[in-house]
């Protein structure tokens, strides 16, 4: 066999905070660009340039998704939605969210020229809110668990309505079953 063979690109890790926040020893050092000369005018900004840059929070362990770590980055999302005029994006809006995909599924929704029921498509949608509903244990208001729960109950109802109306049917079209119909 040939030579061993050289790897055609090398892996840098630049990230300069651990999982957990706190800065890591080995992170690379920033250099700062030179700055204009000052006979040179200073160039135009643009609203990217305006936020302000990440520091690095010494003696802290924070979750980088904390609020204060958020608001560093210049991304605030009170003066997004105002400044949008969007509504404040809260659980039960990804709730709907999935709700109305899986009616979607289940037939209830207009999605073009006919209705169609997709079981395994609304099977999935259960399944997925029962992970969000397993998974937010004890971490909603009583109102948006009581939602929840109720709206879990609600599909789980819909889906067997579906799948009895499917077997009824079933049952229909095989000759000589109990309900089918005689010649």
């Amino acid at each position: 066999m040939d030579k061993e063979k050289k790897p055609e690109f090398v892996v840098t890790d630049r990230r300069k905070f651990n999982v957990d926040g706190a800065p890591r020893p080995d992170a690379p050092v920033e250099t700062k660009p030179e700055t204009a000369s000052p006979t040179e005018p200073p160039a135009a900004k643009s609203p990217v340039d305006e936020t302000p840059p990440v520091s690095a929070k010494s003696e802290t362990s924070k979750s980088a998704f904390a609020p204060e770590v958020l608001t560093e980055t210049g991304y605030n999302g009170d003066n997004e939605r105002t400044e949008f005029g969007g509504q404040k994006m809260e659980f039960i809006h990804l709730l709907d969210m999935l709700v109305q995909t899986a009616m979607m599924y289940a037939g209830a929704m207009e999605t073009g020229t006919e209705r169609r029921v997709d079981i395994v498509g609304l099977r999935q949608m259960i399944d997925l809110i029962s992970v969000l509903e397993q998974k937010t244990k004890g971490n909603l208001t009583e109102q948006e668990q009581a939602i929840l729960t109720n709206t879990v109950f609600q599909l789980r109802m819909t889906y067997m309505e579906i799948v009895n109306m499917i077997d009824k049917q079933a049952l229909k079209a095989v000759p000589g079953a109990p309900g089918a119909p005689r010649k």
